[in-house]
């Protein structure tokens, strides 16, 4: 296996993705508050052997690598999160395709009902890496706060 973890940062919560680059697959994926993100990374980075961990480079960014070193999370790699947010609504309709009605309008027009800070870091990572994951019916968009 070869594993990434892609994160969104925000003000207030990040996306969280962790992903197998060799099975093309989203193992996790989920949507954590600031104060708790970091745990689970380090969760992720012990339990499994974590090839890189990929952040946007934008909002918090900073803090985000600070909060991962504190930890001991290492071989972190910045990637342009311009245009990531509009890109993940087109993606998030890719993975999940509207119903017959709504397959109708516009993707411009459609807006996720979701929270997409997750599918922003599944974004970021296909950046990275320049391939598209697969989305598993088994994986869930998780919360933790």
């Amino acid at each position: 296996m070869s594993l990434y973890i892609s994160i969104d940062p925000g003000n207030k919560k990040c996306g969280l993705l962790l992903a197998d680059f060799q099975s093309r697959t989203v193992i996790e994926a989920g949507i954590s508050s600031l104060n708790k993100f970091s745990d689970l990374v380090a969760v992720w980075n012990k339990n499994y052997q974590i090839k890189k961990i990929i952040i946007g480079d934008g909002t918090n960014c900073n803090y985000i690598e600070n909060e991962l070193k504190r930890k001991n999370c290492l071989n972190l790699n910045y990637v342009n999160e311009k245009g990531s947010t509009l890109r993940a609504r087109f993606r998030y309709w890719e993975i999940w395709p509207p119903n017959y009605f709504l397959s109708w309008l516009p993707k411009e027009m459609l807006f996720p009902p979701e929270n997409l800070d997750a599918i922003v870091a599944l974004v970021l990572l296909e950046d990275f890496l320049q391939y598209k994951f697969n989305w598993p019916e088994t994986v869930d968009i998780k919360t933790w706060l």
